[in-house]
């Protein structure tokens, strides 16, 4: 497999590098919903992953692939597992968080992410997605093939993050002065140490009392070489993904800079709900999904 070592203004489509993790994100969320002991349920996910056209990355296919696959078959777990457990804390909060005061949210780097469509909203309720073009595009279509039906207002905002995306946010009617949600599930280990820092400095500037701020993390820098994970099944490999990433303790810096945050390792999601037996018995991983951790971080 030929690999793409992630660099500075690199591209990519729904189905290549970085934009195939929005893919993969979509996957584990389809093959939860199947399962009857679901944790969540996204009745679009499955839509999404059909229509990137990916004919080796369906549920059907990788389900099949797994059967005589262990390796699959552990990578498959590691997927769904993750995916289950991160989206049912982030929902649970975001249910929470719109009940009680926070009328808009921001989906960064939003990718197939489906809430806006799936999830009961307040009356009076915004949700803006940010995210590439093309990965935007994408995703609109879909939704509107599919019939979906937000009862929130659902503002698609065309902008790559690298750019000025703020400025993007507040012409497609963002308010600075309004309790907002922020989202940026999936994003953080993306980024370097400084791009990351620059991210929630942005935030940070137009989130007033009362605001809530999610994100996953890892404790410690990344490095692909510690990720043992064979994810050539899913037609990408850790190094296309990763650029050479330091240490950023996001926790700490939001807990310096005006907010109150606190974590929660995705693990203990899981075994919250009688889950993660299979990845948790395997010391491989263990580790690897042993550093991934759920912040939450409230304004005040």
């Amino acid at each position: 497999m030929q690999t793409n070592q992630r660099s500075d203004g690199d591209q990519w489509t729904i189905t290549s590098s970085v934009g195939r993790t929005a893919l993969l994100v979509a996957l584990g969320r389809a093959l939860e919903t199947r399962r009857d002991d679901a944790l969540i349920d996204d009745p679009f996910a499955e839509s999404l992953v059909l229509a990137a056209g990916d004919a080796d990355l369906t549920p059907d296919v990788v389900e099949e692939r797994a059967q005589d696959d262990p390796e699959m078959t552990r990578s498959l777990e590691f997927l769904t597992d993750m995916m289950a457990a991160r989206t049912l804390r982030i929902d649970d909060e975001i249910r929470a968080a719109n009940a009680h005061n926070c009328r808009q949210l921001v989906l960064l780097a939003s990718g197939l992410d489906a809430r806006a469509a799936r999830i009961p909203w307040a009356p009076g309720t915004t949700v803006f997605e940010v995210d590439q073009p093309a990965v935007i595009g994408f995703k609109d279509e879909v939704l509107d093939e599919v019939g979906a039906s937000p009862s929130a207002t659902r503002v698609s905002v065309a902008c790559d993050l690298r750019d000025d995306w703020l400025t993007a946010l507040r012409t497609a009617g963002f308010a600075d002065d309004v309790p907002t949600f922020w989202l940026a599930e999936g994003l953080l280990p993306y980024l370097r140490p400084a791009d990351q820092e620059r991210l929630l400095a942005t935030i940070t500037s137009v989130a007033p009392t009362g605001s809530v701020l999610m994100l996953d993390t890892t404790s410690g820098p990344i490095d692909p070489a510690d990720w043992d994970i064979d994810a050539s099944g899913f037609g990408v490999t850790v190094e296309d993904l990763f650029l050479d990433t330091g240490e950023f303790d996001a926790r700490a810096w939001l807990n310096d800079h005006g907010w109150s945050a606190s974590s929660e390792p995705v693990v203990s999601v899981l075994g919250e709900n009688g889950r993660g037996n299979g990845i948790t018995s395997d010391e491989r991983y263990s580790a690897m999904i042993g550093k991934v951790q759920i912040v939450t971080a409230r304004r005040s």
